[in-house]
């Protein structure tokens, strides 16, 4: 028996532009449900635009984006943009992603506190939740906004950079609990980054995003030496090692 694959989101001759600068352009694409989809790219080709266009946090300039009406986002943001001056602790943060849910006027009830605490059980900080966010460190910052994207009870986790100024450690350490919540929770999963070699082996898909507005979409079964080429400007040695994928 064959399991259908639903289309959830689709990007359909989409055009984005930063500022003035146009950084993505005629771009078609399909994301199915339980994906997860890697969005590959320097810095300035787009990858954080496209996410706020799928958000609809901003509106394209041409083409359309068609989602599933049932689709719920759960966004895990960029760290480096939460202002840290205000002495926010992990729990208050992590409530704040039930705004969209209880509403901005009304005080969050005792549902909302039990799925804070939950989501923070979940993403291994339950004893960090009087702890200041400003004073703890890169990785538990990250696990505490996954916990604020998963209050939201999405059915697609969003998430941008998360492993950008963690060492190698911390940044196997976040992508394998995003692993685990995209099995165990049957979440799709779409991710952005700028470092190939740490999410390789965690994307089922890729989209590749060049300097030149180039876009290449890939599996990770089809991923091979020559599309790295087209999109990076040069040649690295792509090797399979026992069942794991290794860039020389």
């Amino acid at each position: 028996m064959t399991h259908e694959i639903k289309k959830i989101i689709e990007l359909k001759g989409l055009c984005l532009s930063y500022g003035r600068q146009e950084v993505v352009r005629n771009l078609n694409l399909v994301i199915t449900a339980g994906d997860f989809l890697g969005i590959i790219g320097p810095n300035g080709t787009g990858k954080t635009t496209i996410l706020k266009a799928i958000l609809g946090l901003i509106k394209p300039q041409k083409g359309e984006i068609i989602k599933d009406r049932m689709i719920r986002f759960g966004y895990c943001i960029q760290r480096q943009t939460l202002d840290e001056i205000f002495p926010f602790t992990a729990f208050e943060i992590v409530m704040m992603g039930r705004t969209g849910l209880c509403g901005p006027l009304v005080a969050p009830g005792v549902h909302d506190r039990q799925r804070v605490s939950e989501c923070l059980k979940i993403t291994g900080i339950e004893n960090l939740a009087e702890k200041r966010f400003a004073k703890l460190s890169g990785g538990q910052k990250q696990r505490i906004l996954l916990a604020r994207a998963l209050v939201t009870d999405p059915t697609c986790l969003i998430l941008d950079e998360p492993t950008t100024d963690l060492d190698i450690l911390g940044s196997q350490e976040i992508l394998d609990l995003v692993k685990a919540l995209h099995e165990n929770y049957h979440l799709t999963v779409i991710l952005v980054s700028h470092e190939l070699n740490k999410v390789l082996n965690y994307s089922r898909s890729f989209l590749f995003l060049g300097q030149d507005g180039k876009a290449i979409y890939t599996t990770r079964e089809e991923l091979d030496e020559t599309i790295l080429q087209t999109i990076f400007g040069f040649t690295p040695r792509l090797k399979r090692i026992e069942g794991q994928m290794v860039i020389i």
